[in-house]
């Protein structure tokens, strides 16, 4: 599987703003690189760079067939995550997509699911269980 990255621009010219000094743009920068924890043991999961926007945006909110609410976030990788499980596509949250359990790889906690359709991959992981 091929882990494709996608880079996206803004202009800082739209609403009339101006360009930002050297200063901010690093700011930035280490802003967007900041890792995200798993909140159970703070092994690093992902950062915020690899954020993804997956059938129009970033973040999601499910019910599971417990009627257990979700509210994920869509990453394009996570290396502190291990996928456990056989992939299937019962009650799946994105059409076409099979999806497996995301677990933590330290501390084996239950951080989301494995998205995959064909080439395309990307992690779906419980917002309120990772911190900054």
């Amino acid at each position: 599987m091929e882990n494709k990255s996608v880079l996206c621009l803004r202009s800082d010219r739209e609403g009339g703003g101006r360009q930002p000094g050297p200063e901010e743009t690093v700011e930035e920068k280490r802003e967007e690189q900041k890792p995200l924890f798993c909140r159970a043991c703070g092994m690093v999961i992902t950062s915020r760079d690899q954020r993804l926007a997956v059938a129009g945006a970033h973040s999601h909110a499910f019910f599971n067939p417990a009627g257990i609410a979700f509210e994920i976030g869509c990453f394009k990788s996570a290396p502190g995550c291990v996928v456990t499980g056989a992939a299937t596509d019962e009650f799946t949250w994105f059409a076409g997509y099979l999806w497996c359990f995301a677990s933590c790889r330290q501390c084996k906690g239950h951080l989301g699911w494995f998205y995959e359709m064909a080439e395309h991959v990307f992690w779906g992981l419980i917002l309120t269980s990772l911190s900054e």
